[in-house]
């Protein structure tokens, strides 16, 4: 196996490590975050008040089982597919929204507190997201396997994620007065 090969097989296995943990901890905050995963899945994706619960309890599950699977050597394609499904679905509902001119409703997006206007910002992180899921599941026979320190890099990537999030919650970019 050529130097190139190893290279991107490691950084597959980061690219995994990384939606694995984002996954993971997306599930938690929504489980830990319940009256508002609630009114996302009601406002933002449009689902009856009645099966409200039971979609945000499945998109906690589902949400956690990808992440897991992605950590999995044997069961990585299958978090991949999950994932890119996940993803995919949220995409298309911030995309949705937008198209609606509903960028006010709080898409859940974020690990902050206060909601934000959706946009671009939100439908790039999402696309990226997406590609990233799809990239898994594409060239998963070349991942590379995953070491311990990739899981403490994919938490360093994660808390740089979180802290871009919020970031671009007070730029100027947000409002449009700039591009």
């Amino acid at each position: 196996m050529s130097v190139a090969h190893e290279v991107a097989g490691a950084l597959l296995a980061q690219l995994g490590a990384f939606l694995a943990v984002l996954l993971i901890a997306s599930a938690a905050h929504k489980a830990l975050s319940w009256r508002r995963t609630r009114m996302v899945v009601e406002n933002f994706a449009g689902v009856p008040r009645r099966a409200a619960s039971f979609a945000a309890v499945a998109a906690c599950a589902l949400e956690g089982v990808a992440g897991l699977l992605l950590l999995l050597p044997d069961d990585r394609r299958a978090g991949a597919a999950l994932a890119s499904a996940i993803l995919g679905l949220y995409l298309a509902l911030i995309v949705r929204a937008v198209a609606q001119r509903r960028g006010a409703v709080d898409c859940g997006c974020s690990f902050g507190a206060s909601p934000r206007r959706l946009g671009t910002f939100e439908i790039a992180r999402n696309l990226l997201l997406l590609a990233s899921a799809l990239l898994l599941l594409r060239f998963e026979d070349a991942v590379a396997p995953l070491v311990p320190s990739q899981l403490l890099a994919a938490c360093a990537l994660l808390a740089l994620y979180g802290a871009v999030d919020q970031l671009t919650a007070l730029h100027p970019l947000r409002q449009g007065t700039v591009l």
